[in-house]
């Protein structure tokens, strides 16, 4: 019988890494990639604006000229860090599994609730979903980048503590019985998601070693403007990243 070719099978996520330890340093200087994923959103950013789990807090510089900003993450040190950084911007300590944190911080409800590679940190992830749509004010959204498609599961993903990449399907699943209506739902960066691909071919060990951050610049000097072109092709079945906004009503 013949022998059939499999891809190496990543370690399960370890989910308690926090803060920092959750992504590579060289995602900060991805600014044409940021760009490009902000300008799917930017129509919605707008009034009372919260960005949840915020990271490398890169994103607030842009969202901060959108609206009135809170970024949040139930991380002290980011919080912390990101305080001292950008001092004019407002970031706060908040666990979104607890809905009555996000009610003490936003009693009068938000206009936009942005949240970029967080939920699949979160092992409850529907209880998170359910909590942010909670605090929107009606005719708000909630806008969502999450990791696409389990097939692109590798080391890298292990290493930040995903639990999972997500389907269209999946997350349409998690916002079924909430209030809202689905504006978009598609997949996004289709180079990207090859190159996450790719990486299932290699043992990673780290987030933040020279080859890791290495790809990151190269795909956001060179990679960014072909995916950019690919993406309305591949948006129905494939791409890095699922793009959701969904609007409460």
């Amino acid at each position: 019988m013949a022998q059939v070719s499999r891809l190496p099978q990543p370690a399960p996520a370890d989910p308690l890494k926090t803060g920092a330890a959750t992504y590579s340093s060289g995602i900060a200087d991805a600014q044409n990639y940021m760009n490009w994923v902000i300008e799917q959103f930017r129509p919605y950013l707008k009034g009372r604006i919260v960005e949840v789990g915020f990271g490398h807090g890169l994103y607030s510089r842009v969202l901060g000229e959108l609206g009135d900003y809170c970024g949040v993450d139930h991380d002290r040190d980011s919080v912390e860090q990101a305080s001292r950084a950008m001092p004019d911007r407002n970031f706060a300590v908040c666990d979104i599994l607890a809905a009555e944190q996000l009610h003490a911080l936003f009693p009068n409800g938000v206009d936009a609730v942005f949240t970029i590679n967080v939920l699949e940190h979160i092992e409850d992830d529907a209880k998170a979903v359910a909590n942010l749509v909670d605090v929107l004010k009606p005719g708000g959204h909630l806008l969502i980048s999450v990791p696409a498609l389990m097939l692109l599961y590798n080391d890298l993903d292990r290493l930040a503590g995903h639990f999972r990449r997500y389907s269209t399907s999946r997350l349409r699943d998690l916002l079924a019985g909430q209030p809202v209506e689905l504006v978009r739902l598609s997949y996004f960066n289709p180079v990207g998601g090859l190159g996450w691909l790719a990486n299932r071919l290699k043992r990673h060990e780290s987030l933040n070693d020279d080859a890791v951050n290495g790809q990151i610049a190269l795909f956001d000097k060179y990679m960014v403007p072909l995916s950019r072109a690919l993406d309305p092709l591949s948006r129905s079945f494939f791409g890095q990243s699922v793009t959701c906004i969904a609007r409460r009503v």
